[in-house]
């Protein structure tokens, strides 16, 4: 019985992992994918993150970004220069994504990537959550597998 079950090795997954494993929590991230896996994405991210975790993010961070450049066409550039203290982090999602997740295992988390989950049920007191290589049980469920997984639905949120 875990404390946690993650759904989701994401950003959002990796984070609660790496916070609730620091504290001392037993944490399992169940991830579709083998991990470090694609994913199609601009990947700026916001340095301001960085207040959140007591770990140095550079061996993650592709380009530093102080200006971006807008075309239509590829003609008619528009440049704007980013008006913060830090330039925006310019990241491989495949990378950034896997790294947070690591820092969470040093930390205690359990990773089981290509383990797709199935379903999840209530019962009374924990979560079952069904995967395709066996069930597992956590007092509590983090659905942090984004915008097209099934999670949300499952627990009855509606579409917006």
């Amino acid at each position: 019985m875990y404390d946690c079950i993650i759904v989701g090795a994401g950003p959002s997954g990796g984070t609660a992992a790496y916070h609730l494993a620091k504290q001392g929590r037993s944490v399992l991230i169940l991830e579709k994918e083998s991990l470090p896996r694609y994913k199609p994405c601009g990947g700026g991210v916001s340095p301001a993150i960085a207040q959140w975790f007591d770990f140095d993010f550079s061996p993650v961070i592709s380009v530093k970004a102080d200006s971006l450049r807008f075309t239509w066409n590829l003609g008619d550039p528009v440049e704007a220069k980013i008006a913060t203290i830090e330039p925006v982090w310019m990241v491989r999602r495949d990378i950034f994504d896997h790294f947070i997740v690591q820092q969470g295992q040093k930390q205690g988390a359990e990773l089981r990537d290509n383990t797709e989950v199935t379903g999840i049920e209530f019962q009374s007191d924990y979560w079952q959550v069904n995967t395709t290589n066996g069930s597992v049980k956590g007092r509590y469920l983090i659905a942090a597998d984004g915008v097209k997984g099934p999670m949300a639905k499952w627990l009855g949120f509606k579409r917006p």
